[in-house]
């Protein structure tokens, strides 16, 4: 099999190729089975965020939704990589009230909302954001919860070796098929741990996440289906795809290049895609491609996203000077 990056999209203006985006995607089943790869498959990279939904899956075994009495959406903004809207806010301090914690509480730094709007908003008037516009705020106010119902620190609950995080990465050994010592651990953009493995090991978690009987992963999926504007926000791909796909579909994406998508029904696979250059521009379009190569979404549903798989690139003026395509 070719371990060499493939050719995932092109950028193109005033009818030449400028751009070329390579990479590594993989399609597997919830058995291990190769469907379909571009690149190498075994492609070793951090998951980065989309490891949220398996990061939550202590939170789910412990009952701490029961136990402090999570709504479905602060469920889904703890597996979030949110826009930082008035919702996701919200529902990260509401969150971090029920468990007794503060905004100063959360170790994942400040960085400008991903949503544009949002931006838009707290210039207008003139307002910074908080830490609770992190992306990532959910999450760690997941972690939290985690620490306060077990009784363990707070103030080291990042820390690699905190037993919080030691849960986790054996949750992720577990649903990867992989032994804990062949994970590859690093610091994520939010300074929580995060892990790095085979892109086939990454489809495959997401194939079983989507075809699992048991309570847990039913739970995360719904959550997943019931309020995909919780995992991301407007016009993002992750929430615009489950909307359209209308819980067929779960979407996550993670830095870096990095996506991941579980598809549920008949056949319930996974795909882990990388963009080698980091880039996530044309991120959408090829897994767009490669879902209605498959026939993994209907020519109706794909229509139904022009946004994201015929990209318009725009200049200053707002001039379209180009686009970006997938090549699958």
């Amino acid at each position: 099999m070719n371990s060499s990056p493939a050719l995932l999209a092109n950028v193109s203006r005033g009818g030449r190729i400028e751009s070329q985006h390579y990479g590594h995607l993989a399609v597997v089943d919830a058995d291990g089975k190769i469907i379909f790869a571009l690149g190498d498959p075994r492609f070793v990279t951090y998951i980065r965020s989309a490891a949220k939904p398996f990061q939550a899956i202590p939170l789910y075994e412990d009952a701490v939704p029961e136990i402090f009495g999570f709504r479905d959406d602060e469920m889904a903004v703890m597996m979030s990589s949110h826009n930082g809207e008035p919702r996701h806010i919200d529902a990260v301090a509401s969150i971090l009230k029920k468990i007794g914690c503060m905004p100063g509480d959360l170790q994942c730094g400040i960085h400008p909302p991903l949503g544009i709007a949002v931006v838009r908003e707290l210039k207008k008037r003139g307002e910074r954001p908080t830490v609770l516009h992190n992306n990532c705020s959910g999450k760690h106010a997941g972690m939290l919860a985690a620490c306060v119902n077990r009784g363990w620190p707070l103030e080291t609950y990042l820390d690699p070796e905190h037993p919080h995080q030691q849960h986790i990465l054996q949750t992720i050994a577990r649903w990867g098929w992989l032994p804990a010592s062949d994970i590859g651990v690093g610091i994520d953009g939010c300074s929580a741990p995060v892990f790095a493995m085979p892109l086939f090991n990454m489809a495959r978690m997401y194939a079983t996440l989507v075809g699992a009987p048991e309570a847990v992963p039913r739970r995360i999926v719904q959550t997943f289906a019931s309020a995909p504007d919780m995992i991301a926000g407007e016009d993002r791909f992750d929430t615009d795809l489950m909307r359209v796909a209308n819980g067929r579909i779960i979407a996550k994406i993670g830095a870096e290049g990095v996506q991941c998508l579980g598809v549920a029904g008949e056949h319930r696979l996974g795909m882990a895609l990388k963009m080698c250059d980091g880039s996530h521009r044309a991120v959408p379009s090829v897994a767009l491609a490669v879902l209605l190569k498959l026939g993994l979404i209907s020519t109706e549903e794909y229509v139904q996203l022009p946004n994201y798989h015929h990209v318009i690139i725009k200049n200053h003026r707002h001039i379209e000077t180009g686009f970006i395509e997938a090549v699958v």
